[in-house]
C-alpha cells in the first residue's frame, strides 16, 4: 500500500455535485457575497492617511522634491521588496525627484538596510532614504544615517522588534490603529505611500502591487483581494515596459493568481536568488525599448540557471543527506546559498522530515536554511540550540541562521535529540467529488477566479498509464467510469516508481485545465496520493533498479532470488502482513531451471552414468562439462527414484529398475515449484505476478 502524506480533512461531508462547486468553494472560504467580493475594486482600497506618520512622510517628501535632495529608495532582492523599489522609484520620477535606489546582495550583505550601504549613502550626498519592505529593525543603521542628518522614512510590513528605529517616519499597519487591515506585503505600504503623494495617478501600478502581493503569500481578502482585481486587469493593458516585456517572454493561457504565482513571480525571484536583483528591478523601472530587451534575456537566464541550479542542488543534498536523521541536517561548501530554502521545502516534502540545508563559505561560516514538517516549530527548536548558533531568525515553518562549521555537528546532534516527533501534517481538502460528473466550464469558471488553491478529493480511480515527464515529473492517466484524465506531480518520481498500471487510489488534487493545441481537457494537480491495495512494484530491470528505488515511498518488503518456494512466500507474507507493498528485485541467477526439470535433459544424463557405471560425486563435477548443480541435483532425483544407489562414497546404477513417474521424487517436485516461481518473477506478465501474490496473501 502507499500511504498518504498528509492526513486529509474535508471541509465537507459527501460527494459535492457539479453546480455546487463554486458555491461550496466560497462557503469554505467564508465569503457571503460572491459579487462583492469579485467586484470589489478601487473603493475598497483603504485610505492611505489611517497609517501612522504617512502625513509626516508624504511632507517630508515633498520637501525634498521641491528643495531638490538626493532621495534614496532601498528595498529587498525579493519579489516582494524589487516591486515595492519599483513602484516607489516609478512614482518619485513621475514626481521630478532626484531618485535612486539600491538594494542588498544576498551573498554579502544579508537581508535589509546594512552598514556598508549606509557609508555608501552617505558618500553620495542623500539627504532622505526611505526603506521598502525593510527597516523596521535596522536601529543601528538609522541611527547612523541621524548621526550625519540624513532623514530616514521606513515603509515596512515585518515583524516589530523590541525597539522601533529613530526614523523620521514609520509607516507600518500594526503601528497604526485606526487602519481597518493589517495583513498586506511590503509592496502594499509602498504603494499607499505613493497614493498619498500623487494620488489617483498611482492607480498605474495596481499591477506591480499585485504581484508583490500575491509573491509574498498575503492572505487574499479585504483590500489585498480589491487588489489582485485591479491588478490583473491593469496587467493585461500594462504601461510597464518591464513587465510587457516579461508577459512575451512567458507562456500564459490566462492571467490569474495562478499564473503569477508560477509563472511571473518566480522570474523575479530569480534574480535575488542568484544576487542579481538589480536586473529585475532595471527591468520593471526603463522606458528604453533595448534596454527592456537587454534586460529580459537577462532575467530569463537567470531565471533557467536558478533552475538548473535547483536541481543540482536537490540532487547532491539528496547524496548526502542521512535517511536516518530525525531532523535533517546536510552541510557542504558547494550548495549555492540563494536555492538551498527552495532545496530544503523539497526535501522536506519528499522525506516528511524537517530540514536545515547549510552552505559553508571559505572563512568556515555556514549559512542555513531550514524547513518546517508539519507543525513542528522549528524556530523553537533553533531557540533550544542557540548556543550553538551565531545568529538566528524567521518563524514557526521558515527560518535561517548562521554558524561556525565546527559546530554543525553538535547542532545537528541537538536537533535530532528534541525535534523529528511531529505527526503526520493536515492537509485540508474543499470537498470530494467525482471525477465523472466534473463539467469543464466550472472548471474554466472557477479558474478565472483564481481559485488556484482549492483541493478536491476524487476516490477509486485506476492508473491506466505512468510517464516520467522532461526526466523529473511525473504523469499518470488515471480512469473513473471508463473516462480518461491526465494527472501531473512536478519536480518529483516517487508517484511514478511507488505505483503501476492497474492499482486503484484516492488522489488530492487540484483542477486546471490544459489547453494544448486548443483542445481543452481537465487536468489534476496531484498534492497527495493513497492506494490502499495491495502492490507489486516491478522493479524487473536490473540496470535502473538502484536509481528506481531511491523514489520508492511505500512501507515495503523485498523479494529476491533467494525465496524461491511457495511456503517461504507464504512465512514471510505473514510476517509483514502490515506491509502490503511487494517489491520484485531479482538478480541474474546462472541456473537454467528449464534443463533441471527437462525430462529430454535428465534422461541425456541418465544415460552417461549408465556409460560411466561407478563413480565419485566430487569427482564426477570436476570431470564433467555439465552444470555442477544440475548433475548434483539429477544424481539426487535418480537416487530417490531408485536408479542409483550409494555404497560409502561411490554412485553406482542399478539394473533392470521399472520405469516411474519423476513426481515420485521430491527434489524433483521441489525443482518444477521452483522454476515455476522462478519463470513467475523472471519472465511472466505483471498481471499475473499480483495475481499470484494476491491469492497468496488471501490464503494466509
Amino acid at each position: 500500500m502507499l500511504k498518504s502524506k498528509y492526513k486529509w480533512q474535508t471541509e465537507v461531508d459527501g460527494i459535492v455535485p457539479n453546480n455546487e462547486i463554486f458555491l461550496t468553494l466560497l462557503k469554505n472560504r467564508k465569503i457571503d457575497d460572491y459579487d462583492s467580493f469579485f467586484s470589489m475594486g478601487k473603493d475598497s482600497l483603504h485610505d492611505p492617511f489611517l497609517l501612522h506618520d504617512m502625513q509626516k512622510a508624504k511632507d517630508r517628501i515633498l520637501r525634498a522634491v521641491k528643495n531638490k535632495e538626493k532621495i534614496m529608495i532601498f528595498g529587498d532582492y525579493d519579489c516582494d521588496g524589487i516591486c515595492s523599489i519599483s513602484l516607489l522609484y516609478r512614482a518619485l520620477k513621475q514626481m521630478g525627484s532626484d531618485i535612486v535606489f539600491d538594494l542588498p546582495n544576498r551573498f554579502i550583505d544579508g537581508y535589509g538596510l546594512n552598514m556598508r550601504a549606509v557609508e555608501s549613502i552617505i558618500k553620495m550626498g542623500v539627504s532622505l532614504v526611505i526603506t521598502v519592505d525593510n527597516g523596521i529593525n535596522c536601529n543601528k543603521e538609522i541611527n547612523r544615517l541621524n548621526e550625519v542628518n540624513i532623514d530616514t522614512i521606513i515603509t515596512d510590513h515585518h515583524e516589530i522588534g523590541e525597539k522601533l528605529p529613530e526614523a523620521y517616519a514609520t509607516i507600518h499597519t500594526y503601528l497604526s490603529e485606526s487602519y481597518p487591515f493589517k495583513e498586506i506585503a511590503g509592496v502594499m505600504v509602498a504603494f499607499k505611500l505613493a497614493q498619498a503623494l500623487i494620488g489617483e495617478k498611482a492607480e498605474e501600478y495596481y499591477d506591480l502591487a499585485m504581484i508583490g502581493t500575491i509573491s509574498d503569500l498575503m492572505p487574499l481578502e479585504d483590500e489585498n483581494q480589491a487588489m489582485i482585481n485591479l491588478g490583473i486587469e491593469r496587467l493585461k493593458n500594462t504601461s510597464n515596459l518591464g513587465l510587457k516585456k516579461m508577459l512575451e517572454f512567458t507562456n500564459l493561457d490566462i492571467i490569474n493568481v495562478t499564473a503569477i504565482s508560477f509563472k511571473i513571480a518566480p522570474k523575479i525571484n530569480s534574480s535575488g536568488r542568484l544576487g542579481k536583483a538589480i536586473d529585475a528591478v532595471k527591468l520593471l523601472i526603463t522606458e528604453d525599448h533595448k534596454e527592456a530587451n537587454d534586460l529580459i534575456i537577462k532575467i530569463e537566464k537567470n531565471h533557467a540557471s536558478r533552475k538548473k541550479l535547483t536541481e543540482e542542488s536537490f540532487k547532491q543534498c539528496e547524496s548526502i543527506l542521512n535517511p536516518n536523521d530525525k531532523v535533517i541536517v546536510i552541510a557542504s561548501p558547494t550548495l549555492h546559498e540563494g536555492v538551498i530554502g527552495i532545496c530544503a521545502q523539497r526535501i522536506v516534502e519528499k522525506y516528511q522530515k524537517s530540514t536545515l540545508i547549510i552552505t559553508i563559505d571559505s572563512n568556515g561560516i555556514g549559512k542555513g536554511s531550514m524547513r518546517s514538517f508539519g507543525n513542528e516549530n522549528i524556530l523553537e527548536l533553533l531557540h533550544k540550540n542557540r548556543d550553538k548558533l551565531l545568529r538566528y531568525g524567521g518563524h514557526s515553518q521558515a527560518a535561517g541562521l548562521q554558524i561556525e562549521e565546527s559546530k554543525i555537528e553538535a547542532l545537528r546532534e541537538g536537533l535530532n535529540s528534541i525535534g523529528g516527533k511531529e505527526t503526520v501534517p493536515l492537509l485540508k481538502i474543499d470537498m470530494e467529488l467525482d471525477l465523472c460528473q466534473i463539467n469543464i466550464d466550472t472548471i474554466q469558471f472557477i479558474q478565472d477566479r483564481s481559485f488556484f488553491t482549492a483541493s478536491f478529493l476524487f476516490r477509486d480511480l485506476t492508473i491506466i498509464q505512468k510517464q516520467i515527464l522532461s526526466g523529473k515529473h511525473t504523469k499518470l492517466v488515471l480512469e473513473c467510469h471508463g473516462k480518461r484524465f491526465d494527472a501531473l506531480h512536478f519536480n518529483s518520481l516517487e508517484y511514478f516508481y511507488s505505483l503501476e498500471r492497474g492499482d486503484r487510489i484516492d488522489v488530492v488534487a487540484g483542477l486546471v485545465i490544459n489547453n494544448y493545441r486548443n483542445n481543452k481537457k481537465i487536468q489534476l494537480m496531484i498534492k497527495d496520493i493513497e492506494c490502499k491495495d495491495f502492490q507489486i512494484l516491478n522493479l524487473r530491470d536490473s540496470d535502473s533498479c538502484k536509481k528506481q528505488i531511491k523514489w520508492i515511498i511505500n512501507d515495503y518488503i523485498e523479494i529476491n532470488d533467494l525465496i524461491l518456494l511457495e511456503k517461504d512466500l507464504k512465512k514471510l507474507l505473514k510476517e509483514n502482513s502490515q506491509k502490503q507493498t511487494i517489491l520484485i528485485t531479482p538478480k541474474k541467477l546462472h541456473l537454467d531451471f528449464k534443463k533441471f526439470t527437462s525430462k529430454r535433459e535428465l534422461g541425456k544424463i541418465y544415460q552417461m552414468l549408465k556409460d560411466i557405471k561407478e563413480f565419485k560425486l566430487d569427482l564426477l563435477l570436476k570431470r564433467m562439462e555439465y552444470n555442477p548443480y544440475l548433475l548434483k541435483y539429477s544424481v539426487q532425483i535418480f537416487k530417490e527414484l531408485g536408479f542409483i544407489e550409494k555404497t560409502r562414497e561411490y554412485f553406482s546404477i542399478k539394473q533392470n529398475v521399472l520405469k516411474t513417474d519423476l513426481q515420485n521424487s521430491s527434489t524433483y517436485v521441489t525443482l518444477e515449484e521452483i522454476k515455476k516461481i522462478h519463470d513467475l518473477i523472471y519472465y511472466d506478465y505483471y498481471s499475473h505476478i499480483k495475481t499470484y501474490f494476491k491469492n497468496l496473501m488471501e490464503e494466509l
